[in-house]
C-alpha cells in the first residue's frame, strides 16, 4: 500500500515539475521569434538584450515581436525591461501574450508601462487590441492603469500571470495590478514584446511558464 501510494505521489511530482518547466526565449533568435521591425542585439547595463526601434512614428501603431507557431493559455511570463530614454521623454514598452492574426491584422492583449510616470497612476496600461490599432484612449479610467515603480535607465523586473479571463502583473517582485475580466476573455495565442510610439527599449531574460493543465491527475 505504501509502495502505491508513493509511486502515485512520485509521478503527480514528476508530472507537475515537466509541465510547469520554464521556457527561456531570452536569445531572440529569428528562428523562434517574428519581428515587425527593426531590431538590434545588444549589452544593456550589462544584461544581453534585444533592442527593439521603431521605424515609423504611427500614434495608433505598435512595433511587435512574438514567439512562432506558439500557443500559451494560461501560466507566467517574465522578462526585464528597460527604457535609455531620459525620464522628461515619453515611452511606452510592454508585453502581449494571447497573439493571433486575423487576416492581416493583429489581436492580442497587452500591458504595456510608461516610466517617465513611474510611481504614478498611469505608468502601466492595459489595452487590448482587437483590430490591429493602438486604442489607449478607450482605456484610460484608473480601473484598467497601475502604479508601478518602473524608472527609466534602469531595469525592472516585469511577471505576469494568466489564469482565465484573468491576469495579475508584478513589477519586481510586488503585485501592482490585477484584472478579472480580460477583454479576449479565456483565449490562446502566442506571446511577445511591445513597443509604442516610443525611438526604441530593450527587453531581456523572457521566460514563459505554461500552467500545469495536467498536473491534477496522479499517475497510477
Amino acid at each position: 500500500m505504501k509502495i502505491v501510494v508513493l509511486t502515485s505521489l512520485i509521478g503527480l511530482i514528476s508530472l507537475k515539475t515537466i509541465a510547469q518547466s520554464v521556457e527561456n526565449y531570452g536569445d531572440f533568435s529569428t528562428r523562434q521569434w517574428t519581428f515587425s521591425g527593426k531590431t538590434a542585439k545588444a549589452d544593456y547595463l550589462g544584461k544581453p538584450a534585444i533592442k527593439l526601434i521603431r521605424e515609423k512614428e504611427i500614434a495608433t501603431g505598435a512595433t511587435i515581436a512574438y514567439l512562432n507557431n506558439y500557443t500559451f493559455s494560461d501560466g507566467s511570463i517574465e522578462l526585464d525591461i528597460a527604457t535609455p530614454l531620459p525620464k522628461s521623454t515619453i515611452s511606452f514598452l510592454g508585453v502581449i501574450f494571447h497573439f493571433n492574426e486575423v487576416g492581416t491584422e493583429p489581436r492580442y492583449e497587452c500591458f504595456y508601462f510608461r516610466p517617465f510616470m513611474s510611481g504614478q497612476l498611469g505608468a502601466m496600461q492595459y489595452m487590448p487590441i482587437n483590430n490591429g490599432l493602438v486604442n489607449w484612449q478607450d482605456y484610460q479610467a484608473a480601473v484598467y492603469q497601475g502604479a508601478p515603480v518602473c524608472k527609466t535607465q534602469q531595469w525592472f523586473h516585469v511577471k505576469i500571470d494568466v489564469k482565465g479571463p484573468m491576469a495579475t502583473v508584478f513589477v519586481d517582485g510586488k503585485q501592482v495590478y490585477q484584472i478579472k475580466n480580460l477583454a479576449r476573455g479565456s483565449s490562446k495565442g502566442s506571446v511577445g514584446l511591445w513597443l509604442g510610439n516610443t525611438p526604441e527599449g530593450y527587453f531581456a531574460n523572457f521566460k514563459v511558464t505554461k500552467a500545469a493543465t495536467a498536473a491534477s491527475k496522479p499517475m497510477n
